[in-house]
């Protein structure tokens, strides 16, 4: 039951997030098992740097990610049972904060 509540909390949440960053092109899944695909701004081309960049970020933030996916572009997350709203807020406010920073946008 946690994990059909918190997920579809936490899928809400990214998908208000891709409302901000045309970055994000699709968040799914289900229960706690969640996608987000990293595509090039303005297209629905895969953007695999940025999907490794966020990845790096989060790891230095300590939240674990991987990426997947034939591009290697899409976050997966699969966190365990006992996530909470509360740590999918954190989640999402860190990812928020990582593609807020426009340093790498214009690098790469």
């Amino acid at each position: 039951e946690n994990a059909r509540r918190v997920g579809e909390y936490y899928r809400a949440q990214l998908r208000e997030l891709a409302k901000k960053h045309p970055c994000i092109g699709d968040v799914r899944g289900l229960g706690l098992f969640i996608g987000v695909e990293i595509v090039q701004e303005g297209s629905t081309e895969p953007d695999t740097p940025l999907a490794h960049h966020i990845k790096n970020e989060m790891r230095k933030a300590h939240i674990l990610i991987s990426t997947d996916g034939p591009f290697d572009n899409i976050l997966k997350t699969k966190p365990p049972l006992c996530f909470s709203k509360e740590n999918a807020e954190q989640v999402v406010k860190t990812l928020e904060g990582i593609l807020a920073n426009e340093e790498f946008k214009v690098q790469h």
